[in-house]
């Protein structure tokens, strides 16, 4: 064998091996790049999926506060009217001549029997609580003062050691109170 074909001998070797190493290296460069594309998709998989759950929590977050915000909104405009109903009552009582004297009526009856020392009362109102207190026979003796603010109607009763509040504002607060349990089921029951 010659030199030509020993050199040739070793170069067809040499390329086998070399083209043999390539192949592997060509297969674990494959596999090393498959490998880091997969890692890459599950990283690329779990940020997403992390970024898409602190969304949604934002979101439902969000949503929430939205709905309080408004049955807040929804509350407050409720009691708005609620209040605006009373004040409109109180209103027309005084509005109304005939529902004014009828309040006025009732109110003296509810003082009872016994006579106040003094009754105070609006200037507008002495003559119709002087005309109410000389229907009753054993209050003639009774003192008007004319101290009560034009914006209050009806009248507070003095006697000795107390008082009985019978002005239209203090009427109000009481039927606030007595409705108070209907009124909230009615405007602030659970509304489902």
């Amino acid at each position: 064998m010659g030199t030509e074909e020993l050199r040739a001998a070793v170069l067809q070797e040499a390329t086998a091996e070399a083209t043999a190493l390539i192949e592997a290296a060509t297969v674990q460069a494959s596999q090393l790049v498959d490998n880091q594309k997969r890692q890459l998709e599950e990283y690329v998989n779990t940020r997403v999926a992390q970024h898409r759950a602190t969304r949604d929590r934002e979101i439902v977050t969000e949503a929430a506060a939205v709905k309080i915000e408004l049955r807040n909104a929804i509350l407050k405009r409720k009691q708005e009217l609620l209040e605006r109903v009373y004040r409109d009552v109180e209103q027309k009582v005084k509005a109304d001549p005939a529902l004014y004297l009828a309040y006025l009526e009732r109110a003296v009856e509810q003082v009872g029997q016994e006579a106040p020392l003094s009754i105070e009362c609006r200037r507008q109102d002495e003559s119709m609580i002087r005309e109410l207190l000389l229907k009753r026979r054993n209050w003639t003796g009774v003192r008007v003062d004319t101290v009560l603010a034009d914006s209050n109607g009806g009248f507070i009763a003095r006697f000795a050691e107390a008082e009985l509040d019978l002005t239209l504002s203090q009427a109000s607060i009481g039927l606030r109170e007595s409705t108070l349990v209907e009124v909230a089921q009615v405007l602030f029951g659970d509304e489902r």
